[in-house]
């Protein structure tokens, strides 16, 4: 990781706005509409509406339940962070009913998200990150006076009988976790944003009843992104924790869980003193961060976490490879879930970071018939893919903008191999520059660090121990 500085200016984009309003919600049946507005010129006003669908197999949200309505406001305030982008206003406006009584503990949460959360993207537009994006000054005096004011930890509303609610990608991290969990013997069912069919067979493997969340966004963004507006990546994985917690609330699941692993706190790069991080809304400090607020706006459950918080890339990978009903079910490849069919690879591009990535760390955990069941390309040989291979390796200026393990992850892969006798010879120079400090005893050292589970303050001591259970039989 390097670090960079940029003193640039950043060009005029469209559309040009002073203020970003949310403006309001609407939640009928099983149909959440989000309202959002750009206004205060020298641009027209802009409206936006995104709305998302809510799994049919489940009851309609009750509109009268506060847990409810607090998980819709946050549904409303993370999935308009797409929206702010276009036009970056210095001014955000809690035009929306109710909001005037959110608090400086609820809007901090808020502009942590509209800041960090959106780390990458003012990186790679040469903007600085924002230190107040104005949230905070949306604070009225009563949330001021009152902190307790929305605080809803102290909601005793007894909790169901204990039910997860598994986020599935389709990727091999999600379906360790819903093998964990139908192995854990709790009840449970899948959940995903979109219809992959590559999240259905994950779903499927484990057994699991899969719930869907549709989601349109507004065609006006997607205008306005062509005509030259500010664009690229958001902090999702905040916007699908917000309405998955929607969708456990409303069927009764008393936990979320996510597979992000430990190294997802990993920076991809240092900018102007801050580190910028592809999956900051896959990291502990969201992770806690969302808990704590949920946990003080909603109550007590339902409960959102990260199973596999205390396992590295290499310790996941190896689950994974004694997990063969998932093998013929996953893809890791980012193309697989674009939103258009027709863009979609049959499963793996073969020529993307991710691609490279998922081969290389399952490489040392599968035998050649294995693999060779689920990569039909040989991704770590193909020349086309060295540039990713020395970004993924720590060699490039910036890591690559993807959910990619750590270099030291990389490396320790790479260096598995040859010792297994099995790392192919047109990498065998590449090997050669391996760190000093990853050979001989230091790559046993290494290696043993990356095995061995670490604390983890997300995770419950009962999935802890679930956890622990299932990787002495995996």
């Amino acid at each position: 990781m390097n670090n960079w500085n940029s003193t640039s200016a950043a060009p005029e984009r469209r559309p040009r706005h002073a203020e970003f309003h949310f403006l309001s919600s609407a939640l009928q049946g099983h149909t959440l509409q989000l309202h959002y507005a750009l206004r205060g010129g020298p641009d027209p006003d802009q409206s936006f509406c995104e709305r998302l669908t809510l799994p049919a197999g489940l009851p309609p949200p009750n509109r009268q339940d506060p847990a409810i309505q607090a998980l819709v406001r946050a549904c409303h305030l993370a999935f308009g962070v797409s929206y702010y982008k276009a036009a970056l206003p210095p001014q955000v406006v809690l035009s929306a009913p109710g909001y005037d009584r959110l608090t400086l503990q609820e809007l901090a949460f808020w502009d942590l998200l509209y800041s960090d959360g959106l780390g990458e993207f003012y990186f790679r537009n040469g903007l600085p990150v924002p230190a107040d994006v104005g949230f905070l000054r949306q604070a009225r005096p009563a949330a001021a006076r009152d902190p307790a004011a929305n605080d809803a930890s102290a909601n005793r509303a007894e909790a169901p009988t204990e039910r997860a609610l598994v986020l599935i990608g389709g990727g091999k991290d999600s379906g360790l976790v819903a093998d964990m969990v139908q192995t854990s013997g709790v009840a449970a069912a899948a959940l995903s944003l979109g219809d992959s069919p590559w999240m259905a067979r994950s779903a499927a493997a484990a057994g699991m009843t899969l719930h869907r969340i549709g989601r349109q966004i507004d065609p006006a963004l997607l205008t306005l992104n062509a005509q030259g507006a500010w664009n690229g990546h958001v902090p999702i994985s905040a916007c699908i924790a917000a309405v998955a917690c929607l969708v456990a609330r409303t069927g009764g699941f008393t936990d979320v869980l996510v597979g992000n692993e430990r190294g997802a706190n990993d920076a991809n790069v240092v900018w102007q003193g801050r580190p910028i991080n592809h999956q900051w809304s896959k990291s502990s400090r969201f992770e806690q961060a969302f808990q704590h607020w949920s946990h003080y706006a909603v109550g007590p459950w339902p409960r959102y976490a990260s199973v596999l918080r205390p396992l590295s890339e290499i310790r996941i990978a190896a689950a994974f490879a004694q997990c063969p009903a998932q093998h013929a079910h996953f893809t890791s490849c980012n193309r697989n879930f674009r939103q258009s069919p027709g863009a979609r690879p049959a499963r793996w591009c073969g020529v993307c970071a991710k691609c490279v990535f998922v081969a290389l760390i399952l490489a040392p955990h599968l035998d050649a018939a294995r693999t060779a069941t689920i990569f039909d390309t040989g991704i770590l040989t193909n020349p086309e893919n060295r540039p990713h291979l020395l970004a993924l390796l720590g060699l490039a200026d910036v890591k690559p903008w993807d959910c990619v393990g750590t270099a030291q992850e990389c490396w320790l892969s790479l260096l598995a191999l040859q010792r297994q006798g099995r790392l192919p010879a047109e990498l065998a120079a590449l090997a050669a520059q391996a760190p000093a400090t990853l050979l001989g005893n230091g790559f046993d050292r290494a290696w043993a660090a990356e095995w061995a589970s670490q604390p983890s303050p997300d995770l419950s001591p009962a999935w802890r121990a679930r956890l622990d259970a299932y990787l002495g039989t995996a």
